[in-house]
C-alpha cells in the first residue's frame, strides 16, 4: 500500500471515530437531558401539585359562641345616651359629617342613625344596612331600616367565646373585596410595591438580599415577595437556607402561573401571623383587625391600615400598646411610602400620622362567660350534634344576656366576699365558699345568665347544672303543688304543728323545726310563710308521697326521689338548674319550660342546623293547672312580704317577688329560688365538700338574689302575677282560714279555687248573727236569703266548728 493510500485509511478512520464520539455525545447529552429534565420534573412534581392544592386548601376557623343581640323596638325604654354607649361597647364609632359607613353612628338629641355591620342570625334581620332611631325621651318611637320602617331591629350578638384547636389560631378569613383599599395599598407598600408587576419572585429583590447579606456574613435579610411569603407559610418551614429559597422562589413562580394576583393576594391577607391576642395566635387581617382596632376589615382607616401593615415583620416589636414609640414610628414610615408610591396623599397621610394608635380590644381568646360556655358547648352536641367545636366553624347564637352575666358574676364575687368578712369560719377555711346563680325566662327558659362557682381559674367544676345538693325547705313548694293540684288542701287549709315521730326503714324519725318550736294549727299559707316543717310533712303524707315524687319528676328534677317522708322537706339531692325550671313553672301558669342556651346553630356556610337532640325555643308540657300554678305563687308571695324572705324589702327590692328559702341539714346547702312573671332565678351558697356553713338561706342566697334582680330590672318594673280564670279571692280570718266577720281583728284577701271558696264564717270570731264581710260572698248570702230563708243558710254555715283536735281539712 501506498503512501498516499495509507493516509486516505486513516482519514477515513478518523473521521468514522469522530462520527462515532459526536453520536455517543449527542447520546450523552441527550440522556443527560433527559435525566436532568425528568430529575426536574421529580423535583418540580410534588411542589406543582402543591401548588394546585392552593385553590381548594380549607380555611380552619374556630367556633365561636356570641351573646343575645340587643332589641331594639318603639316603646321600648331606651334613651340615645343609653344607645350610643351600646353601639361604642360594639365597637362602632361616632361619625360627625359625611354618609355613614358599616360600623359607624351618628347620635342627636332625639335620633341615633347607625350603619350596622352585618352579624350572624337567626332572624330574618342580620344587619348590614342603615338602621334610624327615633326618640321621645327615654322612649324608643320609631325604627326605620333601609328607609323602611320596621317594628324591631337587633344590634351585633356581642362574642362571648371562641373554640380553638390545639394551635390556638383565630381566624377571619375576609375576600378581598371586604377588604378596605387603604389596607391593601399599606401592606403592599409595606412588603412588596411590585407586586403587581414581577412573575412571583423579585429579582432586584433578592440581588439587593444576597449583597446585604454577604456584607452581613450570612443570611441576614430575604427579598421575598408577597407571593413568596404566601409559599413560606402555607408550604414551607421558616428555615434560613438557600435550600429552602430555591425551592419557595420555584414554588412562588408556580403559583403565579396557576392563579391570578388577585386569588394570591386574598390568600396571603388571610394567612399573615399578626401576633397573639391573650392566647391565641392572630391569622389574617380579619383576626388583626378585630383583635387591634375592634373591626372590620373593610372599616380600617388609612391611620389603622398603616400600623397592621407596620407589623408585618415583627409583631411583637411593633404592638402598639407594648411597643407603642416603635410602632408610631413604622407606623408612619409607611404612611410615607405610600405618598412616595403616589398611594396616598400628603395631607392624608399627616392627617392619619395624628391620630393616636388605637388601643386592642380585650383578648378574642377571652372567655367571658366560663361556666356557660362549657355548657353551652355540651347543649350544642346534644341538640344539634356538632360533636367536638374546636376549629368546626359553627356559630353558636345563645341566650347569654351579657349585661345580665356581668350583674350576675358580680352579685355573687361580691356576695361572697361580704360573707367572708362576716365569718371567721368561711375566711379561715381552706376550701372556699362556693355559690352558683342561673336565671332564666319562665315562659321561654332562656337562660340569661348562668354563673357556676366564684372563679372558674381556680375550679372548673360547673355548679349551676352539675352539683347535686339537697334543696332542703326550698322543696315545699312541691308539696303544697301537689295538695292544690289533688284538691287535698287550699292555702287556708288548717294544719298541725305538733310533735311527731314516725317509722321508717325500721328506724324512728323525728323531725322538728327550724326554731326548735311548735305552733299548734297553722294555715298552709301560715307554714309556707314561715317554712314550719311539720305541717308541710303532715300534710304531704295526706297528700301522698308517690304523689309528691310524680310531681317532682313532672316539674323536671332529674334526682333520685323516693316516696318517704323526708321528701317534704327537701332531703333529696338536685341540680341549682333543674330546681328554678321547676319554679319557673309556677310563673308560667303550669308549664314546665324547657331550660335552654342556644337559640340556634349556624354550620361553617352560614346555614342552621335543625335541632336533633331534644325540644328547643318555645317548647313547654303543662305540668300542672294555672289555678295550681297562681295558688303557689300567691304563697310565695307572702314568703317575700311577711316571712322568712322579709329581708329582701329591706334590701331594696319592693316589686311583686314570689320566692322560697331554703337550708338543708347542718346549715350545709343555702338556697334562695325566686321569680316575676319575667324572670325566674336560683341562688346555692355552699362547700364542695359538703361542709356546714355558718349561714342560712335568708342570710347567704337571698342578699345575692335581690342585688342580682334590681341590676337587672326592667325600666318599668317587674309585672304582678295576674289570676287566671278559675280563681276567686275572698276576706278570711288568717287564723281560722274561714271567712272573716266584723269581729275578726285581721282580714286576709286569699285566692281559692273557684269551687272550693270557704262555705263557714270564721268560729273564732263569728257569731249566729254574723256575716262575711267580703262584699260578693255578703252578696251571695243575702241572695240566698232572700229566696230559701236565714234556716237553710245558718245550717250551712255554722255546721262545723273544727276543734284543735281535728285533722285539717
Amino acid at each position: 500500500m501506498t503512501k498516499r493510500g495509507s493516509k486516505r485509511s486513516l482519514g477515513r478512520t478518523m473521521t468514522l471515530v469522530l462520527r462515532r464520539r459526536d453520536w455517543l455525545l449527542a447520546k450523552l447529552f441527550a440522556g443527560a437531558g433527559l435525566l436532568l429534565l425528568a430529575s426536574a420534573l421529580w423535583y418540580i412534581w410534588p411542589y406543582w401539585q402543591l401548588s394546585g392544592d392552593f385553590a381548594t386548601m380549607p380555611t380552619v376557623e374556630p367556633s365561636r359562641l356570641y351573646a343575645r343581640s340587643y332589641r331594639v323596638f318603639p316603646g321600648a325604654r331606651l334613651t340615645p345616651e343609653a344607645l350610643s354607649e351600646r353601639l361604642t361597647d360594639l365597637h362602632y364609632v361616632p361619625a360627625v359629617e359625611g354618609e355613614l359607613e358599616p360600623g359607624r353612628f351618628r347620635a342627636g338629641a332625639q335620633q341615633v342613625a347607625v350603619y350596622r355591620r352585618s352579624f350572624p342570625s337567626t332572624t330574618a334581620d342580620r344587619g348590614g344596612d342603615l338602621l334610624v332611631v327615633d326618640f321621645d325621651g327615654d322612649k324608643v318611637i320609631g325604627l326605620k331600616r333601609a328607609e323602611r320602617p320596621v317594628r324591631e331591629a337587633w344590634l351585633d350578638p356581642p362574642l362571648i367565646a371562641s373554640y380553638y384547636g390545639d394551635a390556638l389560631l383565630e381566624r377571619r378569613p375576609a375576600p378581598l373585596a371586604e377588604i378596605a383599599p387603604e389596607t391593601v395599598r399599606a401592606v403592599l407598600a409595606a412588603e412588596d410595591a411590585s407586586f403587581f408587576e414581577h412573575p412571583g419572585i423579585s429579582f432586584t429583590g433578592i440581588l439587593r438580599a444576597v449583597w446585604v447579606n454577604l456584607r452581613g456574613n450570612g443570611v441576614v435579610q430575604g427579598g421575598s415577595t408577597v407571593t413568596q411569603q404566601l409559599v413560606k407559610n402555607i408550604y414551607l418551614t421558616s428555615e434560613r437556607t438557600m435550600s429552602r429559597k430555591l425551592r419557595e422562589a420555584l414554588l412562588a413562580v408556580m403559583l403565579e402561573w396557576r392563579y391570578s394576583k388577585e386569588q394570591i393576594l386574598e390568600a396571603y391577607l388571610n394567612q399573615i401571623f399578626w401576633g397573639r391576642s391573650g392566647s391565641a395566635n392572630l391569622i389574617g387581617v380579619g383576626a388583626a383587625a378585630a383583635a387591634y382596632c375592634g373591626k372590620e376589615p373593610r372599616e380600617l382607616s388609612l391611620a389603622e391600615s398603616a400600623l397592621l401593615a407596620a407589623m408585618i415583620r415583627a409583631p411583637g416589636s411593633y404592638h402598639p400598646v407594648d411597643d407603642a414609640p416603635a410602632a408610631r414610628a413604622r407606623r408612619d414610615f409607611i404612611l410615607d411610602r405610600l405618598v412616595a408610591l403616589d398611594w396616598a396623599d400628603r395631607a392624608a397621610a399627616e392627617a392619619a400620622k395624628r391620630e393616636p394608635l388605637p388601643t386592642p380590644v380585650a383578648a378574642l381568646s377571652r372567655r367571658r362567660a366560663p361556666y356557660f360556655v362549657d355548657a353551652a358547648a355540651a347543649e350544642a352536641e346534644r341538640r344539634f350534634g356538632t360533636g367536638d367545636l374546636a376549629d368546626a366553624g359553627y356559630v353558636l347564637l345563645s341566650t347569654l344576656d351579657l349585661g345580665d352575666q356581668e350583674s350576675a358574676e358580680s352579685a355573687v364575687r361580691e356576695g361572697l366576699e361580704e360573707l367572708a368578712e362576716k365569718s371567721e369560719r368561711v375566711r379561715l377555711k381552706k376550701e372556699p365558699l362556693q355559690a352558683a346563680l342561673v336565671s332564666l325566662e319562665p315562659a321561654t327558659g332562656a337562660i340569661r345568665a348562668w354563673v357556676g362557682g366564684r372563679d372558674f381559674r381556680e375550679s372548673q367544676f360547673d355548679r349551676a347544672g352539675s352539683a347535686q345538693r339537697q334543696a332542703g325547705s326550698a322543696f315545699k313548694p312541691l308539696v303544697y303543688a301537689t295538695a292544690f293540684e289533688r284538691g287535698v288542701a287550699t292555702p287556708a287549709t288548717l294544719l298541725e304543728d305538733a310533735p311527731l315521730t314516725l317509722e321508717s326503714g325500721g328506724k324512728s324519725w323525728t323531725p322538728m323545726n327550724d326554731d326548735d318550736q311548735f305552733h299548734g294549727w297553722v294555715t298552709a299559707r301560715t307554714a309556707v310563710e314561715q317554712s314550719y316543717n311539720l305541717p308541710t310533712i303532715r300534710l304531704a303524707i295526706a297528700t301522698g308521697l308517690p304523689e309528691i315524687v310524680a310531681t317532682a319528676k313532672g316539674l323536671g328534677l332529674k334526682a333520685n326521689l323516693r316516696p318517704v317522708p323526708s321528701i317534704a322537706i327537701g332531703s333529696f339531692e338536685v341540680a341549682p338548674v333543674d330546681l328554678v325550671t321547676a319554679y319557673a313553672t309556677f310563673a308560667n301558669r303550669g308549664v314546665l319550660p324547657t331550660a335552654r342556651m342556644l337559640d340556634g346553630v349556624l354550620d361553617a356556610g352560614g346555614s342552621p342546623l335543625p335541632a336533633s337532640g331534644g325540644p328547643g325555643a318555645g317548647a313547654g308540657k303543662a305540668v300542672l293547672s294555672p289555678q295550681t300554678a297562681f295558688l303557689v305563687t300567691t304563697l310565695l308571695q307572702g314568703v317575700v312580704d311577711y316571712g322568712t324572705a322579709r329581708s329582701m324589702r329591706t334590701l331594696g327590692l319592693a316589686d311583686p317577688v314570689a320566692g322560697k328559702t331554703g337550708t338543708s341539714n347542718s346549715r350545709r346547702d343555702n338556697w334562695f329560688v325566686g321569680y316575676t312573671p319575667e324572670r325566674a332565678t336560683v341562688v346555692w351558697v355552699g362547700f364542695d365538700d359538703d361542709s356546714p356553713t355558718p349561714f342560712s338561706g335568708s342570710k347567704a342566697a337571698l342578699p345575692m338574689w335581690t342585688k342580682f334582680m334590681i341590676t337587672v330590672r326592667p325600666a318599668g318594673g317587674y309585672g304582678r302575677f295576674a289570676a287566671p280564670q278559675g280563681i276567686r279571692v275572698v276576706l278570711i280570718d288568717p287564723v281560722s282560714g274561714e271567712l272573716a266577720t266584723e269581729r275578726c281583728p285581721e282580714v286576709l284577701s286569699e285566692a281559692f279555687p273557684a269551687n272550693r271558696v270557704p262555705q263557714i264564717v270564721c268560729h273564732l270570731h263569728g257569731g249566729r248573727n254574723s256575716l262575711p264581710i267580703d262584699p260578693q260572698v255578703r252578696a251571695e248570702v243575702e241572695q240566698e236569703r232572700k229566696a230559701g230563708g236565714v234556716s237553710g243558710w245558718l245550717k250551712r254555715v255554722f255546721s262545723r266548728r273544727p276543734k284543735p283536735s281535728d285533722p285539717p281539712d
